[in-house]
């Protein structure tokens, strides 16, 4: 099993590698479609042509977000599958309580559109989903790729105050801070890195200087923004699965995984700690881990390395 750091990476995105604001744009206003399961209608939506990528999003979150984690990929030659998971957008709450559940959920998802193989790439909330469909499936995924999952018991939504609960889990707080966010910039991107990082105040500083100097990566923070905000009433339900399932979570059976799999978190997260990373690493027989240098539950996107870190995820995928 391989450990990498991000500092150690030297190769470096080519400028039209780079997933640009227009890009997360296109993602934002893609139409979805609805498909029939066996456990249920599945909302979804597809961007680009080659090799499958299948996205499980966080949460909040829905299809629109899927696109936006995955145009990364789009850009660079594959075919992006973005689901909305349960409780989220047009996917009904009938299925998926439990992480077991939601890698059937995506088995079934491919079985409707009669898809054998694809590669999985979950994110967040949307680990479990990654993870299970390849502990449950092995046969579907060719290779995994989980950015700053879940693998253990999740007691985030244990930790969050009232005032964060109100700001990131109600419409008025998601509408005010998508207000803040285009008026008072700065202050929203501290705001997001200081809950999502364990950053030192010199550190927290620079990055957010950064971002807002960067404006593919500023917009990445302004989409991310909107898939979470935009029709919250109809993201809440799965978000208060997402934490239901993740406090129900000891550590998921990962025992199974016979793919290729490359685990990348950031070490300063304070969202899903570091120790899902190093407990996925540990149980997955030739997993690989990359380490983000400080860096907050979405520095795979906007951390100091983190085109040099896209730049590697592509090439692993190449290599395959």
């Amino acid at each position: 099993m391989t450990v990498l750091l991000s500092s150690d990476l030297k190769e470096t995105l080519d400028d039209n590698q780079i997933v640009t604001g227009n890009d997360l744009r296109e993602c934002l206003v893609s139409a979805s479609q609805t498909i029939e399961t066996e456990y249920g209608p599945v909302e979804y939506a597809v961007r680009g042509e080659g090799p499958t990528v299948l996205v499980a999003h966080g949460g909040p979150g829905g299809y629109d977000q899927a696109l936006v984690l995955g145009e990364l990929f789009r850009k660079n030659g594959y075919k992006v599958i973005a689901p909305s998971r349960p409780g989220y957008l047009g996917t009904p709450m009938r299925f998926g309580k439990t992480a077991e559940e939601q890698g059937d959920f995506m088995a079934g998802l491919l079985d409707a559109m009669h898809i054998a193989e694809i590669i999985m790439v979950g994110a967040s909330g949307g680990g479990p989903a990654g993870y299970q469909l390849a502990q449950r499936h092995p046969e579907r995924v060719k290779a995994l790729m989980v950015i700053d999952g879940i693998s253990m018991n999740y007691s985030k939504g244990d930790d969050i105050n009232k005032v964060e609960e109100w700001m990131y889990l109600s419409r008025p707080g998601q509408w005010l801070m998508g207000y803040f966010f285009k008026h008072f910039p700065s202050l929203v991107v501290k705001s997001f890195l200081q809950t999502e990082s364990t950053l030192e105040k010199h550190d927290l500083g620079k990055r957010v200087k950064e971002i807002l100097g960067d404006t593919n990566k500023f917009a990445l923070i302004d989409a991310m923004f909107k898939t979470m905000s935009y029709r919250f009433d109809e993201r809440k339900a799965g978000a208060e699965n997402d934490i239901a399932l993740g406090s129900a979570i000891d550590k998921l059976p990962l025992d199974k995984i016979g793919s290729a799999t490359l685990i990348i978190h950031g070490d300063a997260d304070n969202d899903v700690p570091p120790r899902d990373a190093e407990y996925a690493h540990e149980a997955i027989a030739g997993a690989q881990l990359l380490w983000i240098h400080k860096a907050s539950h979405i520095g795979f996107w906007v951390a100091e390395d983190a085109y040099k870190l896209q730049k590697y995820a592509l090439d692993w995928l190449r290599e395959l």
